[in-house]
């Protein structure tokens, strides 16, 4: 059998078509892993992250837990629950187990993003103080978050320990400062009128 120039043309063009076909095929590949990253980082960016942090308040001791939504779309059917009870300054009565509040016994519908829900935790000297117990106000507990953006669900456990606040120093804010000594001041100018 002998090849003639027409088969070795169509040889080549075969070559050549399974050549392109098996690039296009890699490029399809690369093209959908590229679509895929652009899609994990478009939802990563627009997505709600829930946030459950503690903080004292400024020009205090006093300690609060604060659970915000520091993403981009509402966080969808929250639900809140805290591994072990809490009680507000150490004080185990009613109404003073953060663990048994609306917020962390039944969802929340919508959490939209940058609103804080604010809690009293208690006045650092009673949390770390000599009479504190740890059964009724922890100075380490989890906080298991559950909640929807679309059809995606998700969960994220926070471990709050505020052990290291001990000792530590309360933060001032200089205006504050400043308005408290304007307001003595005029308080002892009218005094002595």
């Amino acid at each position: 059998m002998i090849l003639t120039t027409i088969d070795w043309l169509t040889l080549a063009l075969v070559v050549i078509t399974g050549f392109y076909a098996w690039a296009t095929f890699r490029i399809l590949r690369v093209n959908e892993g590229v679509v895929a990253a652009m899609r994990e980082q478009t939802e990563a960016q627009l997505r709600p992250y829930v946030v459950i942090s503690v903080a004292p308040r400024i020009g205090t001791t006093l300690l609060c837990l604060t659970v915000k939504n520091t993403g981009r779309s509402p966080a969808v059917n929250l639900r809140m629950k805290f591994d072990r009870d809490f009680f507000k300054n150490g004080e185990k009565r009613e109404g003073n187990n953060l663990a048994a509040l609306s917020a962390f016994t039944n969802p929340i519908e919508s959490l939209a993003p940058e609103s804080p829900l604010i809690f009293i935790l208690g006045v650092g000297g009673t949390i770390f103080g000599s009479q504190s117990d740890p059964s009724v106000c922890p100075t380490v507990f989890s906080i298991q978050a559950t909640y929807q953006h679309g059809a995606r669900e998700y969960a994220e456990k926070s471990t709050i320990d505020i052990r290291p606040m001990l000792s530590s120093t309360v933060e001032q804010d200089p205006v504050a400062e400043e308005l408290k000594r304007l307001c003595e001041s005029i308080e002892k100018v009218a005094k002595r009128q």
